[in-house]
């Protein structure tokens, strides 16, 4: 057993294989650290999501893949749900908590809440530890999942589906990703989440980097050789995601009266990204004079699989990972710490459970796509 998970899929604390084969950089509440033959492993404990805390046991909700805020002052960004516009910073996500969950302006932009001085503090000497260990270290290849720790939250009107940002089962692919000897010299960062967006089973996010201009070509190569064996996995994976994707446009539509959205900005800019998101996957399956109906939406689900290859492979099909680059600064810490490549990997849920071997390969296999790269 290489590492303990949740019956949910979350990372809970290294197994007895883990402990006696890799070296224990640091531990905590909020992730763990480990080097394993020239790899470093972090694996996030916390939630990201910002009022999933237990400040009794030092465990806060910390968003990793998010900018460090100010406490109080301007982030750039503002928030307006009809009252007015809100500077997006740690108080005043604090303070409109748990409405500010409905909104990307709040999710999307910054790592964490705080209502005092010194809790913006604690989180943020957490949140650059994290990134101490990301980028400090000799290791050949980084792999790192940030949402890979428990959600506890329970599921309101605020935020219907929690345990959807969670990013389950990432932990057992992270660790069959090690390899006794890393392929050539270069360092390369994956960023391994796990994720159920309708469409690929596989996802690579080039993170806008000028150094990925050439990761197409790669994921061309990922596509042929893993053909056959993405095909064999099909059925499973259809028979998961139609379900989850419909009874998640069901719960919108009954309990926000919409799926339009022009109407579900006022209610939910998450709501409104996922719905986009997937009208992006789907392109023309729907009726284009009535794509915005939950009869046309799950009718374009059902079509979606009569296409002759529906793309299970791709780049930047979900997540791009361009945002996050920029709210992190990311092309200028790489050069600073001398890794070659970064890139976003979003997995599916049912390809990362039942599936971790196959998961793992591909993950490794874009590693050496992107060594042979000039």
């Amino acid at each position: 057993m290489l590492v303990w998970e949740s019956q949910m899929g979350a990372y809970l604390g290294p197994g007895p294989g883990l402990e006696g084969a890799a070296f224990p950089v640091a531990t905590g509440p909020h992730f763990d650290v480990f080097d394993w033959h020239r790899h470093r492993l972090i694996f996030g404990k916390c939630s990201r999501l910002p009022d999933d805390e237990d400040h009794w046991a030092g465990r806060y909700g910390i968003d990793f893949h998010r900018a460090l805020p100010p406490f109080d002052g301007a982030s750039g960004f503002v928030c307006d749900w009809g009252d007015g516009a809100v500077v997006v910073n740690a108080y005043n996500y604090a303070q409109h908590l748990p409405q500010a969950l409905k909104f990307r302006e709040f999710t999307a932009n910054v790592a964490f809440a705080a209502r005092t001085w010194e809790e913006y503090q604690a989180k943020c000497q957490v949140y650059q530890d994290f990134y101490h260990y990301l980028y400090n270290s000799d290791s050949q290849i980084i792999l790192a999942a940030p949402h890979s720790g428990e959600v506890r939250r329970p599921a309101d009107d605020y935020h219907p589906f929690p345990q959807s940002e969670m990013d389950a089962w990432t932990a057992r692919v992270m660790v069959r990703c090690v390899r006794a000897q890393p392929p050539g010299k270069k360092r390369i960062l994956v960023s391994l989440h796990s994720t159920d967006y309708f469409g690929s089973l596989l996802d690579i996010g080039d993170f806008g980097l000028p150094q990925n201009q050439r990761l197409p070509s790669v994921v061309a190569q990922l596509r042929k050789d893993f053909s056959e064996t993405i095909t064999a996995v099909l059925p499973g994976y259809r028979n998961h995601i139609l379900p989850y994707t419909r009874a998640r446009l069901q719960w919108f539509e009954e309990n926000w009266g919409t799926l339009e959205p022009e109407h579900l900005a006022a209610i939910s800019t998450a709501a409104r990204f996922e719905v986009l998101s997937l009208l992006k996957v789907m392109e023309d399956c729907a009726d284009p004079g009535d794509r915005y109906s939950l009869y046309t939406m799950l009718k374009g689900l059902e079509s979606y699989w009569d296409r002759a290859a529906p793309q299970l492979i791709s780049l930047n099909g979900i997540f791009s990972g361009r945002k996050t680059a920029q709210l992190l600064n990311l092309g200028e810490k790489l050069r600073q710490s001398g890794i070659d490549h970064a890139v976003q990997v979003e997995c599916s849920r049912f390809l990362a459970r039942h599936y971790p071997d196959l998961a793992a390969n591909l993950i490794n296999a874009i590693v050496d796509g992107l060594e042979e790269l000039p």
